[in-house]
């Protein structure tokens, strides 16, 4: 890893803006206090009080969260957040440091959308089973609401990170098929970097962060080959640059002329990968809206994700300072 480049990164001003589009979610933290409860009048059941409550934002809020802590001042967020209480919590949480409302999510105000939101019960900082809210998908009214206010707004950023989290959530048929075309029509104005689980070959010509698994199902249908064959094989097949990560061994960058593999940070403490490759794929946008190559950019995402999973019972972040503390 060239120290030197991270430094050269992180000594510059940050980039002025990194666009997102995707699934915005809550995830939601109750530190439950069994002992405290008592017996309901109503139901006859113990009830199971919550000791606290910590709110934090997941999805595509949560590569929000880590542009933000890089120091990228204006983060314009193209996706849909509803009327319950989760939804005006996100929207308040991704307007207030940067307020321009005409970049923050569309409102969807039917009874039947609910914000995607995880809340995750703790008892004595073990996660419990989760309990998930949302998973309702866009209209078709709804997404062409969603591509207009892209098309409208989104050509200002240099770097669009697509975020796609939930099956069932922004990237609908009708989506994904206009918005196919949108990235289609603008190859040299922005750099798409897609990070998703699902839909991999939606998109023709952004560039894809995915992790091994992932990789080896797109090229081959089953999850069980290599990085090095995976991303070789998509290579040949897209023509586009991609990144794979493969967890604690570390990422691969193909490119046309040559496969760089970049060793993950070692660190023999207690870890959370929560939220890991949402650090490295912020990471990897701030190198590139900084004029790094993808080589660079992606030593950068692996030094974020180091940063990241060393913050226990959190979806966390990582400061500069904090990465320039890695070495």
């Amino acid at each position: 890893m060239d120290q030197k480049n991270i430094l050269r990164f992180l000594s510059a001003p940050p980039p002025r803006e990194i666009g997102i589009l995707g699934d915005f979610c809550v995830d939601v933290y109750w530190e439950l206090a069994p002992e405290k409860g008592e017996k309901s009048l109503e139901t006859g059941l113990k009830t199971t009080p919550v000791g606290t409550a910590r709110y934090g934002l997941g999805g595509a809020g949560n590569i929000v969260a880590n542009l933000r802590a890089l120091g990228v001042l204006h983060t314009p967020c193209f996706g849909a957040a509803g009327r319950d209480p989760f939804g005006l919590w996100l929207r308040r949480e991704l307007m207030e440091p940067d307020p321009e409302p005409e970049k923050t999510l569309i409102d969807i105000t039917r009874p039947t959308y609910h914000t995607p939101t995880y809340c995750k019960p703790l008892l004595h900082g073990i996660e419990q089973s989760r309990i998930d809210l949302g998973n309702v998908p866009l209209t078709d009214p709804e997404a062409d609401w969603l591509l207009n206010k892209i098309d409208q707004l989104a050509g200002s950023v240099e770097v669009l990170i697509i975020n796609q989290q939930i099956f069932h959530g922004i990237h609908t048929p009708r989506f994904r098929k206009r918005f196919a075309e949108y990235v289609k029509k603008n190859p040299k104005n922005i750099r798409f970097v897609y990070d998703g689980r699902d839909f991999l070959d939606a998109y023709p010509g952004v560039i894809l962060k995915i992790n091994a698994a992932a990789a080896s199902r797109l090229a081959f249908g089953t999850p069980e080959h290599s990085p090095e064959e995976s991303g070789k094989a998509i290579l040949a097949k897209n023509g586009v640059p991609l990144v794979i990560t493969d967890g604690a061994k570390g990422a691969y960058v193909f490119e046309e002329s040559e496969t760089t593999f970049i060793p993950a940070i070692p660190y023999e403490g207690p870890i959370d990968t929560v939220g890991a490759g949402d650090s490295f794929t912020a990471g990897f946008a701030f190198g590139l809206a900084l004029g790094g190559t993808l080589v660079e950019a992606a030593e950068l995402g692996t030094c974020c994700s180091a940063v990241t999973i060393r913050k226990l019972n959190q979806t966390g972040t990582p400061t500069p300072r904090e990465i320039l503390e890695l070495f």
